[in-house]
């Protein structure tokens, strides 16, 4: 009576071992490296006639705990305009240094993510008008401290590829030529990144 139960265990145990068990996902990688193209829109009373201009940065990041990240950038942007007179043409060329905190929400393959950070921008201020024809021109530099808030989404192309959109508020304050400029604004870029 016993004898029928030992192959009946014995082929249970054999078709558990060749029977596919499902693998759980490994998480993909921590680190990633990202580029962010769009546009600076200033927003400030100081710039508000200004023009829209180019936006770029890389940025480094890594994810230190689910739901949680930080980042590190390297970026340009620029605007031009019109000193209060008319007569001479202000154009601001900035490369912010940047670290940002970044809080996530994942959604399947989507990501929702707020965003903090602050940075150095070195700010390049031209001044030219035209002098008997000719355009001449000057340019002041500074360093200065600015801060941002920022919303944005992912989507998980891969694991390893994602796309992106990104907005951001931006609050700097710079002196050059002895005269003290806003320069708040936002930036909206499209984004394409590589985890890794």
């Amino acid at each position: 009576m016993h004898r029928p139960v030992l192959p009946v265990l014995a082929l249970l145990a054999t078709l558990s071992l060749l029977m596919a068990y499902p693998v759980h996902a490994a998480p993909p990688p921590p680190n990633y490296v990202e580029a962010k193209l769009g546009g600076y829109f200033p927003m400030a009373a100081d710039v508000d006639s200004f023009d829209s201009g180019f936006n770029g940065e890389v940025t480094f990041g890594r994810y230190l705990a689910p739901g949680f990240a930080v980042e590190g950038g390297l970026g340009y942007f620029e605007t031009k305009g019109h000193t209060p007179s008319g007569l001479a043409e202000r154009k601001f060329k900035v490369t912010p240094l940047t670290f940002s905190i970044l809080g996530i929400a994942p959604f399947g393959p989507f990501e929702a993510y707020g965003m903090a950070g602050l940075g150095v921008y070195f700010i390049k201020d031209e001044v030219s008008a035209p002098v008997f024809g000719a355009s001449q021109g000057t340019s002041d530099s500074s360093a200065d401290l600015g801060l941002h808030l920022g919303l944005g989404g992912r989507y998980h192309a891969t694991k390893n590829v994602f796309l992106g959109l990104e907005a951001k508020y931006l609050w700097l304050a710079t002196s050059t030529f002895g005269i003290d400029t806003r320069l708040d604004g936002a930036t909206v870029t499209v984004n394409i990144g590589y985890r890794f």
